[in-house]
């Protein structure tokens, strides 16, 4: 397979958000009158759906503009990029490979933890989980993505964190990979067609046949 674009998921994959956002999805919850809930309970849920889905989830109701308001205040601002992350993508683009970003957040959220850490600029398309219909493990967003950079699907890597995202790769007929480097010894998730494993971000370019590691 000729790899053309590389299309990664956002939390746990290029950032560490898995720690903070989980938490400030609780505090809004309980500043919201919304039960009481803990960040696991949120990371359960967490592939739901964008911001608003996973609110309305646990207040019971549709979220408004106020209660997204309330999270964004709540948010952590000390998501980090992963070590080694910016030098795969300065690796990734100097192959001329087409870089994107597929992710379950919402264009706010997206665009928010891309431009605060930096990363924007590596991106010729980004796809956020409130502008498509289904969330994965639909294809719906990383064909989209797909679609966005000019190549298609059965040409595209989609990298990420969760089983959720291989099963999105397998469904649009991308390559999957496990970017395991946020809990190495976590084993690869189950799914029909095991992906390549990535240890380190690094290791997307080598584990994909493409120059330029160094």
């Amino acid at each position: 397979m000729t790899v053309a674009s590389v299309v990664f998921d956002l939390d746990g994959t290029l950032v560490d958000t898995m720690g903070s956002v989980p938490r400030a999805y609780a505090a809004a919850i309980r500043a919201l009158g919304g039960p009481e809930v803990t960040p696991d309970q949120v990371v359960e849920v967490w592939h739901m759906g964008p911001t608003p889905v996973v609110l309305a989830h646990f207040l019971g109701r549709e979220a408004t503009e106020d209660d997204l308001e309330c999270y964004f205040r709540h948010a952590a601002t000390d998501v980090r990029v992963f070590p080694g992350v910016a030098d795969m993508l300065r690796a990734l683009a100097r192959t001329g490979v087409r870089l994107g970003v597929y992710t379950t957040a919402t264009r706010r959220a997206a665009a928010r933890v891309l431009a605060s850490t930096g990363l924007a600029g590596y991106f010729s398309a980004v796809v956020a989980g409130d502008e498509v219909a289904r969330p994965k493990p639909a294809p719906e967003g990383l064909e989209l993505a797909c679609e966005l950079l000019g190549v298609r699907a059965a040409e595209a890597a989609y990298v990420g964190n969760e089983e959720v995202d291989l099963r999105c790769a397998e469904a649009a007929g991308s390559l999957g990979v496990h970017a395991a480097w946020d809990a190495p010894a976590r084993s690869v998730p189950p799914v029909p067609r095991v992906p390549l494993v990535a240890a380190r971000p690094l290791d997307v370019v080598t584990l994909l046949g493409l120059p330029g590691e160094e």
